[in-house]
C-alpha cells in the first residue's frame, strides 16, 4: 500500500522548531523583570533551551546577577550545558567581548571534575569580589 502526500507524516525541520520553540521561552523571558529571572534561577528554574541566560546577559547588571549566576557555577549536580551558559551570562556581564575567548574561558570554568574548574572559579570569584565586594553569604 502506498502512501498519498496527505497521509505522510509532515516533514518539520527540527533546528527550525527549537529555534521557534528558543524564541518564545526568550520572549517569555523578556516580559519577566530581572529580579524575577534571578528568583527562577536560584530556584535551579533554568527553562529549556537556556534563554534565560541570554535574557540576563542583555538585561541585567553585574550588580544584579553576578553572585547568583556565580552560585550556579559551584553547584557540581547542575548539567554541564547549563553551568556552561551560565558562565558565558556572566562573563558577558563582566564586560568580556570576544566570542572565542568568552566561550573557551566558559568551558574552563565548568568542564571536568569540581578539582579541574576549581582554579578558573577562583580566579572568577576574586574578579567578582573585586567589582562587587565580598560574596554574599
Amino acid at each position: 500500500m502506498e502512501l498519498n502526500q496527505q497521509d505522510q507524516a509532515p516533514n518539520y525541520d527540527w533546528q527550525e522548531q527549537h529555534e521557534r520553540a528558543a524564541g518564545k521561552e526568550q520572549d517569555r523571558y523578556g516580559k519577566l523583570s530581572v529580579t524575577d529571572i534571578l528568583h527562577r534561577v536560584e530556584l535551579g528554574q533554568y527553562g529549556e533551551y537556556n534563554m534565560i541566560w541570554h535574557t540576563l546577559a542583555e538585561e541585567a547588571m553585574l550588580q544584579q546577577a553576578g553572585w547568583t549566576l556565580f552560585r550556579v557555577l559551584q553547584r557540581d549536580e547542575v548539567d554541564y550545558l547549563i553551568r556552561c551558559n551560565c558562565a558565558e551570562a556572566l562573563l558577558e556581564l563582566l564586560g568580556r567581548t570576544d566570542v572565542l575567548q568568552t566561550l573557551n574561558e566558559a568551558v574552563n570554568l565548568t568542564k571536568g571534575s569540581p578539582a579541574e574548574r576549581q582554579p578558573y572559579l577562583l580566579a572568577l570569584e576574586g574578579e567578582l569580589t573585586q567589582q562587587l565586594g565580598a560574596k554574599p553569604a
